[in-house]
């Protein structure tokens, strides 16, 4: 088995005024990576990747320190790139929906699925060649993405809002046959 486990960052400190991919984790978001490094723990991770987003390498850093491990941040692991704001949640959420829905399509100015699908492997392929069991610090809709593509999920955008922040899956990714081990978690479903 190659156990991979796939982490959303925690929550940051959303700033409207910012763009996402320079967000950083909210003081809660800290509190509650500080509690996933230490659920992780048993995991025996034997290294931890991240996305080069502010947020998500804060989450891993925490994790990564838990663990004693050196967090390698990746190109590839970012978000699913938006070109706009949505300052209403039910836009944003049909918005994803659409992307998720046509994986193939860029829906308004959005990048393709697909394509952050495909780029969030390629740094998988990276992940591949280090020790497992690992871990990768991502965000929602580029692992739903990657997810999606990878287990053939019938209904991406349902996985997509199943997912918490932070949260955590693994993943056996043997070539022959990848598997969801254990769907995703968050601190609430932890005692």
């Amino acid at each position: 088995m190659r156990l991979l486990y796939l982490i959303r960052h925690a929550a940051p400190d959303i700033q409207p005024n910012v763009p996402t991919p320079e967000w950083r984790l909210s003081q809660r978001g800290i509190d509650d990576a500080r509690r996933l490094g230490e659920i992780a723990r048993p995991w025996k991770l034997q290294s931890i990747y991240s996305s080069v987003e502010p947020k998500a390498e804060s989450t891993a850093l925490i994790v990564g320190d838990a663990a004693g491990l050196t967090v390698r941040v990746t190109q590839g692991f970012q978000e699913l790139h938006f070109d706009q704001w949505f300052d209403n949640a039910d836009e944003f959420s049909r918005a994803v929906r659409s992307i998720l829905a046509s994986p193939d399509v860029s829906t308004r100015g959005a990048e393709r699925a697909s394509a952050a699908a495909s780029r969030f492997e390629a740094g998988v392929h990276i992940v591949e060649d280090g020790p497992f069991p690992a871990a990768i610090v991502s965000h929602g809709r580029v692992l739903t993405a990657y997810l999606a593509q990878l287990l053939h999920v019938e209904d991406a955008f349902e996985l997509w809002k199943s997912i918490p922040m932070p949260g955590w899956a693994c993943v056996d990714i043997e070539p022959a046959a990848p598997k969801l081990i254990e769907p995703f978690r968050g601190l609430e479903e932890v005692s």
